[in-house]
């Protein structure tokens, strides 16, 4: 009898312990842990998240800043296997953003850490030739397990800064799941 209560403290214990891991670690914020997508994130309680498991994709936006926002900002992560190599891959990408991206200005471009695995950063501008619509991109190329990452910030040039505070805090929580 004695062993059991022991066994049965053990295990209440253990339990709290699970359940304790899987809080946010910033006040204020929630914890997005996905299996599937093989990673968690934490965002501030504020946010809506979205998720699309088949399409590799988790999608985190800010609520309008009013009637007239036009765009609420968002991060989304995305992951999939590419059909070439990691580097190759966000070589592509970045040599078709010139092309393919209305009025794109390159702003920024370094490597970082993202989750202990080396990555690639590029933040660039994008506006419609009336210059009616100006947004900013930061994009986060990562690999791990043969798949790609990519951690899409897009916010309205006017909010971009705002709201660039929490999606920074948002990185810094980002883990790639074993």
């Amino acid at each position: 009898m004695k062993r059991r209560i022991i066994a049965l403290i053990l295990l209440i214990g253990m339990l709290a312990g699970l359940t304790a891991c899987q809080k946010a670690t910033n006040e204020g914020y929630k914890l997005f842990r996905s299996t599937p997508l093989g990673f968690s994130i934490e965002y501030p309680n504020f946010w809506q998240k979205s998720t699309d498991v088949k399409e590799g994709v988790a999608v985190f936006v800010t609520p309008a800043e009013g009637y007239s926002d036009r765009h609420s900002e968002s991060l989304s992560v995305q992951r999939f296997t590419p059909d070439m190599g990691y580097i190759d891959y966000v070589r592509g990408y970045v040599s078709d953003l010139e092309s393919s991206v209305a009025n794109y200005k390159l702003v920024s471009q370094k490597e970082i850490d993202l989750a202990g695995k080396k990555a690639y950063q590029i933040v660039y501008e994008s506006a419609t030739d009336d210059g009616s619509n100006e947004l900013r991109f930061m994009q986060i190329f990562a690999e791990h397990k043969e798949q790609i990452y990519v951690l899409t910030y897009i916010g309205e040039f006017e909010s971009y800064t705002y709201f660039l505070t929490d999606v920074e805090k948002m990185i810094a929580t980002f883990e790639f799941l074993k």
